[in-house]
């Protein structure tokens, strides 16, 4: 009996550790949507932990800070960039974004926030097409200072360390960019069509398909749809892969790691597809072994 009472008074010193191990992650989005649910699932497969959802737009809180404050997460993933401009503010819980396309306008200094934009970095972007295009020496494309300046400007350096004259021509409204496409030199080897929302409207688009059918200009995207509109090649994010890229950012801030100490990235992984039948009209020979494997 006396054993048993000193067992019972050694538990209640040392109680069992499974509050201080919990680890809750609060995922911010604006909606639900399935390449937000496919990022949770890559996500919760590395970080581990407890997951819940908070949706803005079903969210009965004018005040969706009050709301998070009052469930006290240990990390916010904010998926999108209406989601990352609502928690930013939030100075003293980690925050990882994700499914942002510029994240540049909506984060400074913060040193509580990291996270991955929704674009293969430049350099890898660069390669690829290089591998695709091995004569490629001249790349155009048309963009806004104010939703893929940020990048572009990465992208100029990743071009001049590979040879690569990149030639921008710089828009403010949709209704500008059919004309300025006459505005590129004739002479470049393929267009960058970059993930603006400004520069990829249903108008520019079309305007655009046919440009590089009267110039036999290939067009290098971001995304499978465009190349059934007649783009040559795509580069798409697989958002699985996305989260469990975000979910390695997660496992170290949950060890200690500061958010800060996490460099912003870019996305790691993402799918190449090509358009064989723009290939053969364009007369481009195809490199099996450049379309096998992501960045």
């Amino acid at each position: 009996m006396n054993y048993i009472l000193l067992i019972l008074a050694i538990l209640t010193l040392f109680p069992l550790a499974s509050p201080a191990t919990a680890w809750d992650v609060l995922v911010v989005q604006k909606y639900r949507a399935k390449p937000y649910a496919d990022v949770v699932r890559g996500f919760e497969s590395v970080a581990g932990g407890k997951t819940s959802v908070l949706v803005l737009e079903e969210s009965s809180d004018e005040a969706p800070l009050r709301e998070i404050r009052r469930r006290s997460p240990d990390l916010i993933l904010a998926l999108g960039a209406d989601a990352l401009s609502q928690v930013r503010k939030i100075g003293n819980i980690p925050i990882i974004y994700c499914m942002v396309l510029n994240p540049a306008p909506l984060v400074g200094n913060e040193d509580n926030i990291t996270g991955i934009s929704m674009n293969v970095a430049p350099e890898k972007q660069l390669a690829h097409f290089h591998k695709v295009l091995p004569d490629l020496k001249k790349i155009g494309t048309i963009y806004t200072s104010g939703k893929s300046g940020a990048f572009l400007e990465k992208a100029r350096v990743a071009a001049q360390k590979t040879g690569i004259v990149l030639i921008s021509v710089k828009v403010e409204q949709a209704k500008d960019f059919p004309r300025s496409l006459d505005n590129l030199p004739q002479d470049i080897d393929a267009y960058w069509m970059l993930p603006d929302s400004t520069v990829t409207t249903p108008e520019a688009v079309e305007a655009l398909i046919l440009f590089s059918i009267r110039t036999k200009i290939p067009i290098f995207t971001f995304s499978d749809r465009y190349l059934r509109l007649g783009a040559f090649m795509s580069l798409e994010l697989n958002t699985f892969d996305l989260g469990k890229q975000a979910g390695e950012m997660a496992k170290k801030i949950r060890a200690g790691t500061a958010a800060k100490d996490i460099p912003r990235a870019f996305a790691d992984q993402a799918t190449i597809s090509v358009n064989h039948a723009v290939a053969a009209k364009f007369g481009i020979p195809l490199n099996g072994s450049a379309f096998n494997n992501g960045p």
